[in-house]
Order: structure tokens, then C-alpha cells, then sequence
């Protein structure tokens, strides 16, 4: 195989055609994130460990997640990056702890310290209001867009398909309970992608998303006024992402320094000016403050129990769904 760094044309060639073996200096990535993304880590990894040539493998998070559990018993994959805490725990079996130099310098709750995984990130959610649809006062809590005034206005993800959305309604679920579930399904409109949410409400289509973050911040940066933001008064919810080496990976020490790099302070600092991702990172405020995002101790965080979340995932969805009949 040529020894050379992988684009995402090529990457995506790959994962149509059939799985890369990656031979010495190589590691293969199974990855869902964003193409920006990824093709700064390329750079990166190309200046800083020119010898490794990573082979991009990217696809929806619980797509590459069962791949790598079908691959198993002869693993390809060297690295995952990554998906959410409470679906990373659905899989843990897949994984091999690997502690980081990179760790002591993370957010405490972002560390996973028990977890075969490590925080690269972590999703704040918000309301997304588009100004220029929105009819009265602007929500300024999710106990608000829970009366059945907003129905109609009102739109998210699926839950049971966007770890995101789930974690949105788990959040609500953990302020208002049973009742606060059925309102919400009252409520909102599903939309049948992550993407849909935030770009149903840039588009005019809703006035209100319940999104994450960094998607709305970034038709903020794009110039559009009329989005704004709203970090809800009664608390909102983190959805951590992580970072996680696959157990038998065909190239543990070379998939170790590339973990090493995707925590390290240049590529976090990058992501957050390139994609608006909250870093896991705690000396990363100045970074954060050029994007336009709020330092976190400026928000109001509802403490979510991640583990929780996850082994309450199948009794919430079929409360959801019994909701919404």
C-alpha cells in the first residue's frame, strides 16, 4: 500500500470497496465525524508523526460501531472517534483501556477514568431559535417549549436514532420525569437525521430545535443574525464523546500515538476554531472564547449520570413511543 496520507475521497473509496490492511506505520480510523474534521487531523498527524499513515473509515457512529463488533474475531479497525458515553457503553466490550499522557490534562468529567474510553469532546445542548419565525417570547427554558402552545414550533431529532436527541430526552426526563416525556411528545416534530433538527430551524421551516451546540453556533459564525441561541435557565445536558482503541487492534503502538495527538492541545484547539466542538480539554478557554462560545462554568449544567442514561435507553424508548401513539 503507498505510503502516503489518505484524503476522505480515498477514504470513502475504501469503505465502498472492502477493508484497508493496513501494514506497519499505518492505522486504520473508523470515524464519524465531520469531513472538516477529519481532514485537519490528517494534516496534523502528517506534521507531527509523518511516518503513520492513517486510513479513514467513516461512516454514521452505530453503523462502524457493529462493524467493528462483526470484525472481531479478526479486527481491522485500530481506533474509534468516536460517538456518545451512553452508546459507547452499549459496545464496551470492543475496547481496550489505553491511559493517556494526554489525560491529566482533560476535564475531569471527560476523562472516563473507568470506561475503555477517553472524552475528546463533549455536546452542550441548547435551544435553537430562529428569530425571524419565532411568534412571542423567545423560550428560555425547556420547561417552556413543554406547553402545548409550542406545538407545531418545535422540532428535534429522533431519539432512537441520534444519540444527541437522546440524550435531550433523557435530560428531560431527568428534570420533569414520566409527565415531562409525554408533553415533550406532545409537542415537538421529529425530524429523521441529527442534521434535520438545526437545519430545519436555519432553513425557517421551525422556530425553535433542540440541538447541540456547536451546530447552531456555527449558522451564528456563517452570518445568519437571525439565529440565536438559548443555554435553557432550568439546566441543560452534556453529551460527551469519546475517544476508544480497539481490544486486538492490528497496530496498537502506532493507534496510541495517533490517540495521543487527537487529545493533544493543537488539535483540540483546531477542532474548536474549525467545528465549534467543546474540547475536552481544561486549558483550552482562550480557544473557546475566539469561537464565541460561553466558558462552561458560565453555564447551568443538569449532572447527568451517563451510565444511567445508557441502561435506561430501552424503558425510556418505549415511554417515548407510547407517548407519541
Amino acid at each position: 500500500m503507498k505510503k502516503a496520507l489518505l484524503n476522505l475521497a480515498t477514504a470513502a473509496t475504501l469503505s465502498l470497496v472492502g477493508i484497508p490492511i493496513a501494514t506497519a506505520g499505518e492505522v486504520n480510523l473508523y470515524t464519524s465525524n465531520s469531513e472538516d474534521s477529519v481532514a485537519m487531523v490528517l494534516d496534523k498527524v502528517r506534521e507531527e508523526a509523518p511516518d503513520i499513515t492513517i486510513n479513514v473509515i467513516a461512516g454514521s457512529s452505530g453503523t462502524l460501531l457493529r462493524r467493528i463488533e462483526a470484525e472481531k474475531n479478526a479486527n481491522v479497525a485500530d481506533l474509534f472517534w468516536s460517538s456518545g458515553f451512553s452508546t459507547l457503553a452499549e459496545f464496551a466490550d470492543l475496547f481496550v483501556k489505553y491511559d493517556s499522557p494526554q489525560v491529566d490534562n482533560l476535564l475531569p468529567a471527560l476523562r472516563a477514568e473507568d470506561d475503555p474510553w477517553t472524552g475528546t469532546n463533549t455536546h452542550v445542548m441548547v435551544l435553537m431559535i430562529n428569530e425571524d419565525v419565532i411568534e412571542g417570547d423567545v423560550p428560555q427554558s425547556w420547561e417552556d417549549i413543554l406547553n402545548e402552545s409550542w406545538k407545531g414550533k418545535v422540532t428535534m431529532a429522533d431519539p432512537a436514532n441520534s444519540s444527541s436527541a437522546y440524550a435531550q430526552l433523557y435530560g428531560i426526563y431527568t428534570l420533569y420525569g414520566e409527565e415531562g416525556v409525554r408533553k415533550l411528545a406532545g409537542v415537538v416534530e421529529l425530524q429523521g437525521s441529527t442534521s434535520g433538527a438545526y437545519s430545519s430551524v436555519a432553513q425557517g421551516e421551525y422556530a425553535v430545535g433542540m440541538t447541540m451546540e456547536y451546530a447552531a453556533q456555527r449558522y451564528v459564525a456563517g452570518g445568519q443574525e437571525e439565529i440565536e441561541l438559548v443555554y435553557p435557565s432550568d439546566g441543560t445536558f452534556l453529551s460527551p464523546e469519546g475517544l476508544a482503541l480497539i481490544e486486538n487492534a492490528p497496530h496498537p503502538e502506532d493507534a496510541k500515538r495517533v490517540y495521543d495527538l487527537l487529545l493533544s492541545h493543537d488539535i483540540q484547539a483546531g477542532l474548536v476554531g474549525l467545528t465549534f466542538r467543546r474540547p475536552s480539554r481544561a486549558d483550552l478557554d482562550d480557544a473557546l472564547k475566539s469561537s464565541g462560545l460561553p466558558l462552561m462554568n458560565n453555564i447551568n449544567i443538569v449532572d447527568i449520570d451517563q451510565g444511567k442514561a445508557a441502561s435506561d435507553r430501552e424503558m425510556l424508548l418505549n415511554l417515548w413511543t407510547e407517548a407519541r401513539d
